[in-house]
């Protein structure tokens, strides 16, 4: 593993080459002189926090925005000064984004002729050879998928594919993919896992933007770290080890939060025998002053606790109790008049609204209302002060939820329930698509939570998460609870074993 620049020297099997790579927004550096390569039949990954410089240098190398210095080689020829995004996109350089920007009510093939063109025979669109290439494209990648379906009607998996394909269907040598399992499950993953791995085979250049270091080292084979714009470690993933790699992320040495090794605090919450859509008699305790984590596959009802919680799901059977009394909640707003608040996977949609103000988000919950009554400066004085406990950058309460990366963002979201002492905090993915210094940081506030006697619950299939966080883990199967395990039993391969087969 170096620090700063790679080899002055230009090697025939690299097929990105970026030299001194330059972007200054009014008085800030975002890119201070990057060097940054991809060979033919790589996986490269590029870390980094948000703020890093990661996504200034896709927008420069994609033509979205002007450079102020450096150079950009593909397949070793120079793109042109100040380049459009046509330019790069003949150059063979495709980007597959979390918005993957398919058009849902048009066919795989048409999507994928969208950008490789559509054939013509005489006057006249050939729509069977654009179903061809289309199939070729799609049959490269080994997966099933009719080109004639309409892209609404796959999952979210089978769209990432299709614009992979589109890609190749234009023979592209580079594809930079950012964040693309943020929506996948674990199965979903492993696919789309396999198919980068038969495309580096074949020669193509991949670069992928993650914030999931378990993806990074078991998919890639070389790493750049970026931050505050510049480069602070490039070289082969097998060179550095994990803690190295969140030490250079986030600037500094990082300790691993305490867990208990036991447990039996007292008992907050009962499931007895609890039946719902999926779930199927589901009997467990948890307890004040825990971080219990619940896990799963996809399917496996883990998600729908969360939701029989909150009052966003039905309690089809058995029953419900929070601190011996019965709990049968009809809304959300049952939920919060118990104590509970909600954190849900999709801050955007579900958990925040995004084009009010800081301020605004902090007191939306019903319990706020007297609040509003106080004047605006006095309300304002008191988010700011939120704003600075949680650490959220900027700390301003009247900017736009909007303009905040992911990690700030679900810093306020979190600060919304965790400053007023919530008995029971509910999460659905906590972490999902944010870097790893703000990772680093919730974890630290739903432990610091915990230890003041709230029941925090992580509901995710990120195991490696529920590993590093949680003081239980309890583990859902076909419906049911399979396991029940303390710290000391959980790793990622028990964790494992457990979601796909009986103990």
């Amino acid at each position: 593993m170096t620090n700063g620049a790679v080899s002055e020297n230009y090697v025939s099997d690299v097929v990105l080459d970026i030299r001194g790579l330059r972007k200054v927004y009014g008085g800030t550096v975002a890119l201070g002189g990057v060097d940054f390569s991809v060979r033919r039949g790589e996986i490269h990954a590029l870390l980094g926090e948000n703020g890093a410089g990661k996504s200034t240098l896709v927008k420069l190398l994609a033509g979205v925005e002007p450079c102020d210095g450096g150079a950009i080689m593909v397949d070793g020829q120079a793109l042109p000064v100040n380049h459009t995004s046509r330019e790069v996109d003949g150059a063979g350089v495709a980007f597959i984004h979390q918005q993957i920007g398919l058009v849902g009510d048009m066919t795989v093939a048409e999507n994928i002729a969208l950008l490789s063109g559509y054939p013509r025979r005489a006057a006249f669109i050939d729509w069977r050879a654009i179903s061809r290439l289309a199939a070729e494209a799609l049959e490269r990648m080994r997966v099933d998928i009719n080109p004639d379906e309409m892209v609404a009607n796959l999952p979210v998996s089978a769209q990432s594919v299709v614009a992979i394909a589109r890609a190749l269907a234009r023979d592209s040598k580079l594809l930079i993919l950012d964040e693309p399992t943020a929506s996948l499950t674990v199965d979903e993953v492993a696919t789309l896992f396999g198919i980068l791995r038969r495309l580096r085979d074949e020669g193509v250049g991949i670069v992928l933007i993650s914030h999931r270091l378990d993806e990074v080292r078991a998919l890639c084979d070389r790493v750049t770290v970026l931050r505050d714009g510049e480069v602070v470690g490039q070289g082969a993933m097998s060179d550095v080890s994990d803690a190295a790699l969140v030490e250079m992320i986030v600037g500094h040495e990082v300790e691993r939060l305490p867990i208990k090794e036991s447990v039996g605090g007292e008992s907050f919450i009962e499931f007895k025998n609890l039946t719902g859509r999926r779930l199927r008699g589901v009997t467990a305790r948890l307890n004040r002053g825990e971080v219990v984590g619940i896990t799963g596959l996809s399917g496996s009802g883990h998600t729908e606790i969360g939701s029989v919680l909150f009052g966003q799901a039905p309690i089809v059977g058995g029953s419900v109790s929070i601190g011996g009394c019965e709990y049968r909640p009809a809304s959300a707003a049952d939920a919060i008049a118990n104590g509970i608040g909600f954190v849900p996977g999709d801050r955007n949609s579900e958990g925040a609204a995004v084009e009010l103000s800081l301020r605004e988000n902090l007191y939306l919950n019903p319990k706020e209302r007297l609040f509003r009554l106080l004047r605006r400066n006095v309300e304002s004085r008191r988010a700011r002060m939120t704003l600075e406990k949680f650490d959220v950058r900027p700390p301003e309460p009247e900017a736009v939820f909007s303009t905040l990366s992911g990690g700030n963002a679900q810093k306020v979201v979190l600060a919304r329930w965790l400053a007023e002492g919530t008995d029971i905090l509910v999460l659905n993915d906590p972490t999902a698509a944010v870097d790893i210094g703000a990772r680093l940081e919730i974890h630290r506030l739903l432990r610091a939570a915990a230890a003041e006697g709230s029941l925090v619950i992580v509901i995710t299939s990120d195991m490696e998460e529920v590993e590093q966080l949680c003081d239980r883990v309890l583990v859902c199967r076909g419906g049911q609870m399979v396991a029940d395990l303390s710290a000391a039993q959980v790793s990622v391969e028990q964790l494992t074993r457990y979601c796909y087969e009986a103990a």
